[in-house]
């Protein structure tokens, strides 16, 4: 957290200097504030959306919670404005005679402009990560998984070492422990399918009490 606390500021830094640049500078070295602006904006947002608040997580009209990787369209339309800049700055370089940090900049801007753009479409464009209702839980993409609440016998919640974290649902009963308070061993010989939801930037506990109360539910029937 501190890291992106340090990086906002060290953005907005240099943004409020690329202001300055723009409106007292040489009009000449007007590309060089722009770039400023757009490069180091993209930092500020970058580290501004990782210290937001998450959002409270809420059934939609259907009476399902749709996850979808919102954490990163922030990062990867940062990595958009961060091409801008390379490709404002490669020109100004250019005109300085610096051949090399201009070619740089050119590619920093396909790279950084491109493979955001690209990226941020694909997100965009594409399934959610998860869709949770009254049925069960459904996982999109190429390792898509379905379950219903019915085949779960168990759901155990833990961290992924950053701000949220994930869900195990247990398919299968776990083999006998050797003691009733050995819970790992027990969790050990479950079967069964693992959510992550970092990329959600849903509060964890929301999103926890929606999942147990649709299980819980289904097994009060």
């Amino acid at each position: 957290m501190v890291k992106m606390v340090l990086l906002t500021l060290f953005g907005v830094a240099f943004v409020a200097l690329g202001v300055f640049l723009l409106v007292q500078g040489d009009p000449a070295d007007a590309p060089l504030a722009w770039g400023v602006i757009a490069f180091f904006g993209a930092c500020a947002v970058v580290g501004l959306v990782q210290i937001l608040p998450v959002r409270k997580a809420r059934l939609n009209n259907e009476g399902a919670l749709v996850l979808r990787p919102l954490g990163k369209v922030g990062t990867l339309l940062a990595g958009v404005a961060m091409g801008v800049g390379c490709f404002i700055f490669a020109p100004y370089a250019a005109a300085e005679g610096d051949t090399f940090i201009s070619y740089v900049c050119y590619f920093g801007a396909v790279f950084f402009g491109g493979g955001s753009l690209l990226a941020l479409g694909l997100i965009l464009a594409g399934p959610p990560l998860a869709r949770i209702d009254a049925r069960g839980v459904e996982t999109f993409g190429k390792n898509g998984w379905t379950l219903n609440w019915r085949d779960i016998v168990a759901i155990r919640t833990g961290s992924d070492g950053r701000d949220q974290g994930f869900f195990e649902f247990a398919t299968a009963q776990p083999a006998a422990s050797s003691s009733d308070d050995d819970e790992e061993s027990d969790y050990a010989d479950f079967q069964g399918r693992s959510l992550g939801i970092s990329d959600t930037r849903l509060a964890f506990e929301d999103v926890s009490a929606i999942v147990h109360e649709l299980w819980q539910r289904h097994r009060g029937d």
